[in-house]
């Protein structure tokens, strides 16, 4: 227990695809380093932000706000496929196309097995500036929502308490899902707790008081062999917070898949922050029979949206590194036009920005709005036309996206230029779910 010396923390980036921007400034863009494998399967990134250099807060052709590195790492899938070199490169636009592996094969998904009031599919997330919300289920609806938790090894110094709720689809009917908010937290500091008075004790790390932030960024997860190798790759990384820009469990209507995928995840989910936003899949609208969409990403996976000043779940921002850092998570399934309840808080949310003392600004969202992949051409352009001057008047620094199950990452770029003011594109949309890659490129050599 206790707080962890962020200086002796070991680097765990073997594996991984290294895209090093350089701090300083640099014709056409920023230089970049590219360790890579050769047939990368780049279903997650893993984000450095090294402490901010206060000799370049702001620049035409920043590459990064840090001290050091902005590393982005994208793990593959396959252990077999091995580091092939370090490659200097100058270029606009990186992706990788070649790699070919098995079709993804479904797990076996046990059934919960444990007694009716055992904690299940447990996860956190941040609140504010130093709470979490421990999120889980029980089978059991009269098991009480709170949350015992202390510095020891089953020593509870304090406990909350929270709320429940169930919800119904079709003949599905859900166990109790509760959420409790518990804190004020330390910082950096690891917290044993447990749920319900009737669980396992389990154990978190509350993220850094300052920079270096470490993420890692994972789109499009779903539940396959694929995904538990995702998830082992994750599991042996040190990092203080994971971003999910949607598509969480692929259940699409079936129910007992968001209760599989819970359990899935509950190892990492219930150790580290998780954050996402809305895909596609998680709508599971039946508007013919009264269901309203997003109804059990909602009632499970609730984020800081009232915290964040918005009034729906699917957008909302969060602070993280004492302020460092602002994480924008924007619905492209919730109305984004002109005049629309999103696009007016992210107005107020970028323009409360600090960039004197938060320096990193990033934004997830699922459908990008940069994409040469032949999957999803231009389903993300309404709301690219809609917001994108928004991102560029507050310099947004990365914006990460899912939907297009591959990895292209693009330079900093505005309106279909590149651009030194605008922000770094980055979509990373496969961590292993049953649809497979998409491997075929539109647009071919384009200087992006």
């Amino acid at each position: 227990g206790g707080r962890r010396n962020r200086g002796s923390r070991p680097r765990r980036m073997s594996g991984l695809v290294l895209l090093k921007a350089k701090v300083g400034d640099v014709d056409g863009g920023p230089e970049l380093l590219l360790a890579s494998r050769r047939h990368a399967v780049l279903g997650v990134a893993r984000v450095l932000f090294a402490a901010a250099n206060e000799r370049c807060l702001r620049g035409m052709d920043r590459a990064a706000l840090g001290r050091g590195s902005f590393f982005v790492g994208a793990v593959a899938n396959s252990w077999r496929v091995l580091m092939q070199g370090l490659a200097s490169l100058m270029f606009l636009c990186a992706r990788a196309d070649e790699y070919v592996r098995q079709p993804p094969s479904p797990l076996v998904l046990t059934a919960h097995d444990k007694p009716a009031a055992h904690p299940q599919q447990v996860h956190i997330s941040t609140v504010g500036r130093n709470k979490m919300r421990i999120s889980w289920v029980t089978d059991d609806r009269n098991t009480p929502s709170v949350v015992e938790y202390g510095e020891s090894r089953g020593n509870y110094t304090a406990s909350a308490t929270g709320d429940q709720a169930t919800y119904k689809y079709f003949f599905y009917e859900s166990g109790a899902i509760h959420h409790v908010t518990i804190g004020p937290l330390a910082p950096g500091t690891t917290y044993h707790y447990r749920c319900g008075k009737a669980g396992d004790e389990l154990t978190l790390r509350t993220p850094p008081a300052s920079l270096p932030l470490e993420l890692v960024v994972i789109g499009d997860l779903g539940q396959t062999r694929w995904t538990a190798s995702t998830l082992a790759h994750i599991g042996g990384a040190d990092y203080d917070m994971l971003l999910l820009p949607g598509d969480l469990s692929y259940a699409d209507t079936q129910q007992p898949l968001w209760d599989s995928f819970g359990r899935l995840v509950q190892p990492l989910a219930s150790a580290r922050p998780w954050m996402v936003t809305e895909g596609n899949h998680e709508a599971e609208a039946l508007p013919v029979v009264g269901f309203a969409p997003f109804v059990a990403y909602n009632a499970r996976w609730r984020m800081p949206h009232e915290e964040s000043g918005s009034a729906s779940n699917l957008y909302y921002s969060f602070d993280a590194a004492g302020g460092a850092a602002h994480v924008v998570m924007l619905g492209s399934y919730a109305e984004f036009e002109e005049g629309s309840a999103q696009r007016a808080w992210l107005e107020r949310d970028l323009a409360g920005v600090d960039r004197r003392r938060t320096p990193w600004l990033l934004v997830l969202l699922h459908a990008p709005w940069y994409n040469t992949n032949q999957a999803h051409q231009g389903e993300g352009e309404a709301m690219r036309a809609a917001m994108e001057a928004l991102l560029y008047e507050a310099r947004v620094d990365v914006v990460f996206s899912g939907h297009v199950h591959a990895y292209e990452r693009f330079t900093r770029i505005y309106d279909n230029e590149a651009d030194g003011r605008g922000p770094m594109y980055i979509t990373i949309g496969d961590g292993g779910n049953r649809e497979g890659l998409a491997l075929k490129y539109a647009i071919i050599g384009r200087s992006h």
